[in-house]
């Protein structure tokens, strides 16, 4: 061994010490206690955001088949469409190719088809329900989301809540989950929807207009069967 390599260990382990002593050991799990940061648990919200829906969505809800008939001849993302219907537009950009609109709808209607795992095993897990909605005749189709996997993110996209309002688009995406997980356990699973087609229904929700769309695709906010 080298004579001058002992002194330089003992003085790396002596300079190690020394840094070591300023440190603190976090254990894993109690972070902020430590940094402050609490963190991000959107479905510990989802009573409040859901009360957020009830309030918002459900009382500017339009009847469906009055604004699929207005859309058809004015188009669903026009601005004469959007006043006259509240609708919201989600689309920043003057210069984009096509409008994104969310709107708030009410309505009634005969269920036609049910393409959804609690009617069907082998159907996708994207469930959903096929209405002819009372009061349309156009050619529009239109479905209510039936899950149990619900993407659609209309529900969230009518609070006024935005994505300035959360850290990053993470969180904005568990928002929507937590409000369609809230959707599908006290308005869906509650609806029995396996027993619902050929019957008539009432349902408030919200979909999204896009340029040239040809079907509809609504997250309840309310399912009943009449």
């Amino acid at each position: 061994m080298r004579k001058g390599f002992l002194p330089v260990l003992a003085s790396a382990l002596v300079a190690g010490a020394v840094a070591l002593s300023g440190c603190t050991v976090v254990p894993i799990g109690q972070e902020a206690k430590y940094t402050g940061e609490v963190t991000f648990d959107a479905k510990s919200q989802s009573k409040s955001l859901w009360k957020k829906v009830e309030n918002q969505v459900t009382p500017k809800a339009v009847d469906i088949g009055q604004l699929l008939t207005a859309g058809d001849t004015s188009g669903l993302t026009k601005d004469m469409t959007i006043n006259k219907y509240n609708g919201k537009n989600l689309t920043t950009s003057k210069y984009a190719a096509g409008n994104s609109v969310v709107y708030a709808v009410k309505g009634t209607g005969t269920v036609t088809e049910i393409n959804a795992k609690v009617a069907n095993k082998s159907a996708s897990s994207k469930g959903t329900m096929t209405v002819q909605v009372d009061g349309y005749a156009g050619s529009k189709k239109v479905v209510i989301n039936v899950g149990p996997v619900i993407t659609d993110t209309s529900l969230r996209d009518y609070l006024d809540i935005s994505l300035n309002d959360y850290k990053d688009t993470t969180q904005w995406s568990q928002v929507s989950q937590a409000i369609n997980d809230y959707s599908q356990k006290n308005v869906i699973d509650k609806a029995d929807i396996a027993s619902l087609k050929g019957k008539k229904i009432s349902f408030v929700g919200a979909f999204t207009a896009q340029t040239g769309m040809t079907s509809v695709s609504i997250t309840p906010v309310e399912i009943k069967a009449e």
